[in-house]
């Protein structure tokens, strides 16, 4: 979301988005995990990184449920708060797998 919006219609449609890349990005997240296992070997560069994707799944996979929640309380003046909350979670696990797809590449190659 990054910005304040007083506009509750511009705030569903803004948790609604990102609701539905939260989903996608925790399927993408758990794949690859299991993409980084079909290795035979595993050094701990990939262990490391199956925990950045394991963990950044996970911070997907709170955000929507964060998202569900504060589709509940859009009326509510504690709607700002949460929505702050799910900003950083998603940014911090979008950052996670940022950095786990460059470690990816880097094992590979």
């Amino acid at each position: 979301m990054l910005k304040d919006t007083t506009d509750i219609t511009e705030t569903r449609e803004i948790l609604l988005a990102i609701l539905s890349n939260s989903g996608t990005l925790a399927g993408i997240s758990l794949a690859l995990v299991g993409i980084m296992n079909i290795k035979p070997e595993n050094t701990r560069l990939d262990t490391f990184t199956d925990d950045l994707y394991i963990f950044s799944a996970l911070g997907f996979v709170i955000v929507c449920y964060l998202v569900f929640f504060a589709m509940r309380l859009l009326h509510s003046s504690r709607i700002s708060r949460l929505v702050k909350i799910i900003d950083v979670l998603f940014l911090g696990s979008l950052t996670m797998l940022v950095v786990a797809g460059f470690l990816t590449v880097y094992t590979f190659v």
